[in-house]
């Protein structure tokens, strides 16, 4: 057990993705009897930084983890672009498929109990990705580097289920979605910059983005990924030129994140 720790100690961030990718994929068969079921591999980046946390930080990493979850005092323009921005840029993806002449079949994304489970449950995904591995590339990276680096990795933990019938990712692009969760990551660190590192914001954005949009379905599914792959990649390259590659990045949000 010692050496195991003493492991985690010194690549505590490798350590962490390696968990949060074995945990998820093992449940990854749960999907093919039932969506429900699947959806607890929406925790097991949780479970991933919880377990990496205890081991190497102890209960004062633990502590400041879950204090980030009841941050909320953050201001009213930062809820605005959390629930916001994913309705603008899902309208966004629709007035570029028109343009491109796609016939016109726009209605809003149906609100089903399962989305609002998972719009829940991707707190799981937040307290792994930005609560745990965003902090820790920031200490070794510009903010444009370490959102590309965690925009791949977190697109990559989906992979299996692009191969299961039924699962949300099924039958698209890997590379579009990939474009997509890339440039998501770009603006999830906008956001946590912006907000002290609240993982409760975080939250808000990710559920938004899965739950509220307006969507053409005149558009085949591939199309319409390569399409929001496409704004979202040139929305973060928009927000990362007005603000920087360091995001806007404040000193006092550098200090409040994650303990090492």
């Amino acid at each position: 057990m010692d050496g195991v720790t003493s492991l985690m100690k010194r690549h505590p961030l490798v350590t962490y993705f390696v968990l949060a990718y074995a945990l998820t994929w093992v449940l990854a068969p749960l999907l093919t009897i039932s969506l429900l079921l699947g959806v607890v591999g929406l925790l097991m980046p949780a479970v991933a930084a919880i377990v990496v946390i205890a081991l190497t930080e102890g209960k004062p990493g633990l502590k400041a983890l879950l204090q980030r979850l009841r941050l909320w005092r953050v201001g009213l323009l930062w809820y605005a672009v959390a629930l916001g921005l994913p309705v603008l840029l899902s309208a966004g993806v629709v007035a570029l498929s028109i343009l491109l002449s796609a016939s016109a079949q726009v209605e809003f994304s149906p609100v089903s109990p399962l989305t609002m489970i998972v719009f829940v449950l991707v707190v799981g995904e937040e307290i792994g990705w930005r609560g745990y591995a965003l902090p820790k590339l920031l200490q070794r990276y510009s903010a444009f580097a370490a959102s590309l680096i965690l925009g791949v990795l977190w697109g990559g933990w989906h992979l299996p289920t692009f191969f299961i019938p039924g699962a949300p990712q099924a039958g698209i692009p890997f590379v579009a979605f990939l474009l997509f969760t890339t440039g998501a990551s770009v603006l999830f660190t906008w956001l946590y910059l912006h907000t002290r590192g609240s993982l409760l914001l975080a939250t808000l954005f990710h559920g938004a983005i899965n739950s509220f949009g307006f969507v053409n379905n005149a558009l085949d599914p591939a199309s319409r990924w390569w399409l929001t792959g496409a704004v979202y990649v040139a929305t973060a390259l928009l927000v990362s030129i007005i603000v920087g590659l360091n995001l806007g990045r404040k000193p006092a949000a550098q200090g409040e994140t994650a303990p090492v």
